[in-house]
């Protein structure tokens, strides 16, 4: 299994003022041309506004589909079509969707080895700059919601490298599934169970799926 990167994007957080909030972001991230190195917990040259929620060595990396770009597109009848990366991703990824990647599967892409470990949850920052505060709910309820990497080999990553899946899961609990799981659409205790059992699982997630079932 393998995909392409469409866009590599990074950006330094700064003010932004939207319609109806002011807040530090670095969620307008910028397409890059040249290869740009892939620290353990950040791109280079790339940083979070929210250091709460954001970051860290389970969300080194957030993940896009290109393919959903022309789905919203539709979906959201826009006369002008999103940009990359209006999802505010650092990889835009063409041929790998959240049905297609479970957690705990490894890829390498450019000199770099990263790891899935949750889908990316979509925030008020999302709706904020898309101007659309019913965005949350409808990632969430598409599913189209992204997925986050850990680093485990730092390198060098460029736009246009493959990523290619390096290892399996043996789990094979998919970014869908767990996404389904994670905002209650799946309510079933063993698979809850199953999923936090995942040791590659983000570890806030885990915490969080486990408060659940208190």
């Amino acid at each position: 299994m393998k995909g392409i990167i469409a866009s590599l994007n990074i950006k330094l957080p700064e003010k932004v003022e939207t319609l109806d909030k002011t807040f530090f972001t670095a969620y307008n991230k910028t397409p890059q041309q040249q290869p740009v190195f892939l620290h353990i917990t950040h791109f280079e040259g790339d940083g979070v506004g929210n250091t709460k929620h954001h970051g860290g060595t389970d969300k080194a990396v957030c993940v896009y589909p290109f393919e959903h770009y022309e789905k919203w597109t539709t979906e959201l009848n826009l006369e002008v079509p999103l940009s990359i990366p209006a999802f505010g991703e650092n990889l835009t990824v063409k041929g790998l969707s959240e049905d297609d990647v479970c957690i705990g599967d490894v890829f390498s892409v450019g000199e770099a080895i990263v790891q899935i470990t949750q889908p990316r949850q979509p925030c008020q920052t999302l709706a904020s700059i898309l101007c659309r505060p019913d965005m949350i709910k409808k990632v969430v309820d598409t599913g189209r919601t992204g997925y986050y990497l850990r680093v485990i080999k730092e390198g060098l990553v460029s736009a246009g490298d493959e990523m290619v899946q390096i290892e399996k899961h043996p789990a094979r609990i998919s970014v869908t599934e767990t996404n389904q799981i994670k905002y209650g659409f799946v309510k079933d205790a063993e698979k809850v169970q199953r999923l936090i059992d995942v040791k590659e699982l983000a570890e806030s997630m885990r915490d969080s799926l486990q408060k659940r079932k208190m």
